[in-house]
């Protein structure tokens, strides 16, 4: 009988110390999974009211488009006079926008290059260079005798 009664003030006391710990766990789960669905949801009502916008390159927008991106003004200006970029990175470098300004606007904005097709054009008829070529010409010609 003794021994009985130990089993089950053994049990109670066990009971009455798992009994709370059981109850926090499923508290704190409930409310983790609670948290967790509402930040799904908002992060899906965030994206669906924000359409991405195209990039915009900064070799040739115009003021307007780069203030679409929350720039100010002078800052648009600022960003044309600095023309051309090679990279978007060049607006921080070249301090045309502090880093704040330029981690707002890094991911809206592209530096496209303009692609050369073919060759150099020559120099226009009449030009300078045109004529120091000849000249040059005509040197090395009377200087072999040719």
């Amino acid at each position: 009988m003794i021994r009985s009664f130990k089993l089950h003030t053994l049990s109670a006391v066990a009971f009455a110390i798992l009994l709370p710990v059981a109850a926090f766990a499923t508290t704190t789960t409930a409310a983790k999974s609670t948290a967790a669905s509402h930040s799904k949801t908002h992060l899906a009502a965030a994206s669906k009211k924000a359409p991405k916008m195209p990039a915009v390159d900064i070799n040739s927008a115009s003021k307007d488009d780069l203030m679409k991106l929350g720039l100010t003004d002078e800052l648009a200006q600022k960003i044309i006079d600095g023309r051309p970029y090679k990279s978007k990175a060049e607006l921080s470098t070249k301090k045309i926008l502090t880093k704040a300004e330029y981690r707002k606007v890094r991911g809206h904005v592209i530096a496209k290059q303009e692609t050369k097709m073919g060759s150099a054009p020559s120099a226009p008829e009449g030009s300078k260079a045109e004529e120091a070529k000849e000249t040059k010409t005509e040197e090395t010609k009377e200087n072999t005798g040719k």
